[in-house]
C-alpha cells in the first residue's frame, strides 16, 4: 500500500513528507522507502488517529523511540512541500490493521 509518511515529533503544512510502501507479512510490517530502505515496525508502542487542522486524518505511530505520522494518499503531488488528497477510509483501515499488530505482540 502506498503511503505518505514523515518521522519526528510534530508535523504541520510546511513539512516536507516522504513516499514510501508499507508492507505486511504474517511476521512483520515494514515502511519501504524509495531507495529500498526498510524501517521495521517491530516495536509498536502506540497507534492512534490524529485530526491535524490542514492536513486532515493521520496515523500516529510511535515505535521503539520513534514517532512516526502516516497516511494513505489517494493522489499525491511531489512540488515543493506536496499536496495530498488523503484517502480516509484507506488510511482508517491501515490505522485497525496497526491496531491489531499491537494486540498480536
Amino acid at each position: 500500500m502506498k503511503i505518505i509518511y514523515h518521522f519526528g515529533q510534530e508535523i504541520g503544512s510546511e513539512t516536507i513528507v516522504k513516499k514510501g510502501l508499507i508492507t505486511d507479512t504474517a511476521s512483520q510490517i515494514s515502511i519501504i522507502d524509495s531507495n529500498n530502505f526498510t524501517y521495521k515496525l517491530d516495536n509498536l508502542k502506540e497507534v492512534r488517529f490524529v485530526k491535524i487542522n490542514a492536513l486532515g486524518t493521520m496515523i500516529r505511530i510511535i515505535n521503539g523511540n520513534d514517532m512516526i505520522y502516516l497516511s494513505v494518499p489517494r493522489l499525491f503531488f511531489d512540488k515543493g512541500t506536496g499536496f495530498a488528497i488523503i484517502n480516509y477510509s484507506a488510511t482508517k483501515r491501515l490505522g485497525k490493521l496497526l491496531m491489531e499488530k499491537i494486540k498480536a505482540q
